[in-house]
Parts: C-alpha cells; sequence; structure tokens
C-alpha cells in the first residue's frame, strides 16, 4: 500500500521499473478513490464559507472523523505549502480528528460544534500551546476538559528567551566589525584557549544551551567555560532555564495531584520571584510567560500529559511533504493526508 508508510510515488515507481508520473497518474485517478470522492462531494463536504470585511472565501476541512475524538485531545498548527492549518488529534490514538485551514477561533469553534456534543462532552483534557485563542476554543468545544499548557511548548519558549540573547551578543560583535571596517580600523580578533574567535564561540555554542551540562561532551564543556566567562549574562539565563526544566521533574507517582500541586506551585512562584529580580530582559519575558500561564502549566502534573504524539504527528506530516516533494495538488495532497493520519 501507498499509504501503508510515508514512501513517495516515485520510488515505488522506481521499484516496479515504471514511469513515475503514469504511477502516480494510475493511484490518484484509478486506485486511490479520490477521483470518486471528489465527484461525490465527500472532499469539500465539511468545508465552510466565510465573508470577511466584504471577501467570501471557503475553510478547507479536509479531515473531520468524530471516532478519532478521545478522552485527551491535543491541538496544534502545521505550517502546508504556506497555508497555516489548525490540527486536533487524539493524543491516545495519534490520530487527526480535524484538520481545518484556518487558526481563527470563530471558525474552528463552528467546525468543531458539528461534533456530536455528548462526544465533546467526554474530552477530559486538552493539551496545547499558550496561545489564547486556543484557551477559548477549548472552552467552547470541550467545555469538561482541563488545558495544560504543553511542557514541549513551554520549554521551547524559554530556551528561545536563551537563545535570543546569545543571538543578540554576536549581532554586537557583528556590529563592532562592521563599524571598525567602515572607520578604516583595523578589528583585533580575540582567539580564545579552546580556539574559537568571539563569533565563533557564540555561534557554535547554540547546541550546547539546549543540553543539560551532564550532556556536554568534552569540547561543549571546554567551549561553556570560555562562553560563560565571556558572557556571563547568557550563563545567568542558561542556570535559570535549567532550574526550570529541572522543576518540570514530577514527584514519585503516590504522591496525589495536590499535594504535587501546592509544592510545585511554591517552587514555581519562587523562581519566578527570581526572575523578575534579575532586571535581564529575556529573565523578565520568561517570569511573564510562566505567570500568564501558571494555571495551565501546573496542570501538567495531573497525569504528567504533554502533545508528545502532536509533535510526532507533526513530524510525520513533515516527512509526508518531503518525502512527495511538497504538495503540488493541494485537494490530492490533502486526501492522501486523510487516508494515511485519520
Amino acid at each position: 500500500m501507498v499509504e501503508g508508510k510515508p514512501i513517495g510515488i516515485g520510488n515505488v515507481a522506481y521499484v516496479m521499473g515504471m514511469s513515475s508520473k503514469r504511477l502516480h497518474r494510475w493511484y490518484k485517478e484509478v486506485l486511490s478513490g479520490f477521483v470518486e470522492a471528489e465527484r461525490s462531494g465527500e472532499l469539500d463536504k465539511h468545508n465552510i464559507t466565510v465573508r470577511e470585511k466584504g471577501d467570501v472565501y471557503e475553510i478547507k476541512v479536509p479531515i473531520f472523523e468524530e471516532g478519532n475524538l478521545g478522552e485527551n485531545m491535543a491541538i496544534d498548527e502545521k505550517n502546508l505549502s504556506g497555508n497555516l492549518y489548525t490540527v486536533l488529534s487524539n493524543r491516545d490514538t495519534g490520530k487527526i480528528a480535524m484538520m481545518a485551514s484556518t487558526i481563527k477561533t470563530a471558525y474552528l469553534v463552528k467546525i468543531a460544534k458539528g461534533f456530536d456534543i455528548n462526544k465533546r462532552m467526554r474530552v477530559k483534557s486538552l493539551s496545547r500551546d499558550m496561545a489564547n485563542h486556543y484557551e477559548w476554543f477549548g472552552k467552547q468545544v470541550f467545555m469538561n476538559a482541563y488545558h495544560i499548557a504543553d511542557k514541549f511548548h513551554v520549554i521551547k519558549s524559554i530556551l528561545q528567551q536563551l537563545q535570543s540573547s546569545r543571538i543578540y551578543y554576536r549581532q554586537l560583535e557583528l556590529t563592532k566589525r562592521r563599524l571598525a571596517k567602515e572607520n578604516k580600523e583595523t578589528y583585533q580578533e580575540t582567539i580564545f584557549e579552546n580556539g574559537d574567535t568571539s563569533l565563533q564561540l557564540l555561534a557554535r555554542s547554540k547546541g550546547l544551551l539546549f543540553l543539560f551540562p551532564g550532556q556536554w561532551t568534552e569540547q561543549q564543556k571546554a567551549r561553556a567555560i570560555v562562553l560563560f566567562d565571556k558572557f556571563p549574562q547568557i550563563k545567568n539565563i542558561y542556570y535559570k532555564v535549567i532550574k526550570i526544566r529541572k522543576w518540570y521533574k514530577a514527584p514519585n507517582s503516590k504522591t496525589t495531584y495536590e499535594k504535587t500541586r501546592i509544592k510545585k506551585k511554591v517552587e514555581i512562584n519562587k523562581i519566578i520571584e527570581e526572575l523578575n529580580k534579575s532586571g535581564i530582559n529575556e529573565l523578565l519575558n520568561i517570569a511573564n510567560t510562566l505567570s500568564n500561564n501558571l494555571q495551565y502549566i501546573l496542570h501538567y502534573f495531573i497525569a504528567k500529559e504533554t502533545n508528545a504524539k502532536a509533535e510526532a504527528l507533526n513530524q510525520n506530516l513533515q516527512r509526508f511533504i518531503i518525502t512527495n516533494y511538497g504538495a503540488r495538488n493541494i485537494k490530492f495532497f490533502l486526501f492522501r493526508i486523510k487516508i494515511y493520519f485519520s
């Protein structure tokens, strides 16, 4: 089966000794069922037409599978051929329940309310990023579900702040070089004991800042020593980020959620207080993110739930796009996504 794995039709054609164009046309028009689905209107039956500022356009809903609703759902967005699609998936099965070519809450709510209300009421949890529109969507569609600010999105957000500090210093270094050239001055290149120049040090440190100190190689350890000595603010932000990541470690399973929540809330509030006292913009931004989403961040400890399967689904979608060399015929491409992912 072509849809059994994310494998390109061209690869199948090569193995069979056929023309890839011929096999693609044969699969599309005969084997896949795409032509029949298009003629019957099956492909577009869940699409909705909306009007904005006098313009009328159609929101595509290539996947709308009520059977894929479950107790634990995840919502995220995916870029397909330059268009953003909202993807609602089942965290237990990894199957897509709804996919729509919009990120606007009102339209997503309108589409999702097409699901049977009894099935929507059975959803217990919704894992999502920290965007406000997903919060409103969840409250409108899954009224009984508690929301979880996905751990991976929270950590990704704070790591972006850490990397932004590294990038800031690299831009300063580039500016010094440019100004020296403009003023016809000689720029004195500094070479550190590990062999890196300032620019090389900042560029090559990107990877080690994602890791815990115990995960560094010997080269990364040597580079980290130089980096933190030369740029103490990066060191400060790095170890605050590490502290937050360690805070996510859950206690043993015998501890009740209420006890865990009380303990973790006290700990994170102390961390937020430290961040606010730092006066460093990146740490202030992290403190603001944590404060604004604290309730949903703490919900992680109810069952230590994450968007892991949703993120894996995102990666598989991306792999599917790459394997099939993009999405030239978007309607057929979305049809294939429905077959494989729902």
